[in-house]
């Protein structure tokens, strides 16, 4: 008997010391794809949630000119898309962009650590009261899914 109890208490703390204690993370990623007016977009969203409840996102969209009227005019297009999309590094959020001229591919990604990410900073970026939704890992699948994007 007392060696059964031995057993199970080494089983038990050996089950603890493999899948850990508290601090569970997990990953969701999202994408998602569509064509108009000569304009490819392709998104994917990666989001980080600890305990169940988001903590980092980094979502990245690739624009690809799929027309010759946007590929003869890509200059003026990427200029619009820096005017719209200034590179910023800074209280959490990092936004980047990437013009990719050879292949007429411009990219903007977007970095957040919601646990630096001041209120304001989100609110620049839409996203404000992200930090307090309630919204689980399924429950943002779902609602992604629902949205036309494929998560795994």
């Amino acid at each position: 008997m007392v060696r059964g109890v031995k057993l199970f208490g080494i089983l038990a703390v050996s089950v603890l010391l493999i899948t850990g204690c508290g601090n569970s993370e997990k990953t969701l990623t999202c994408t998602n794809s569509e064509e108009d007016s000569g304009l490819k977009m392709s998104q994917e969203i990666t989001m980080t949630f600890k305990d169940d409840k988001i903590n980092y996102l980094k979502m990245s969209i690739d624009n690809e000119a799929t027309d010759d009227t946007i590929i003869d005019n890509w200059d003026m297009f990427a200029s619009m898309m820096e005017s719209q999309f200034e590179e910023s590094d800074e209280d959490g959020v990092k936004l980047s962009t990437d013009n990719d001229s050879t292949n007429h591919i411009y990219n903007v990604s977007l970095e957040i650590d919601l646990e630096k990410a001041s209120e304001d900073t989100l609110k620049e970026y839409n996203l404000d009261g992200i930090t307090d939704a309630n919204a689980t890992y399924e429950d943002t699948k779902k609602e992604a899914e629902d949205s036309g994007y494929t998560c795994k």
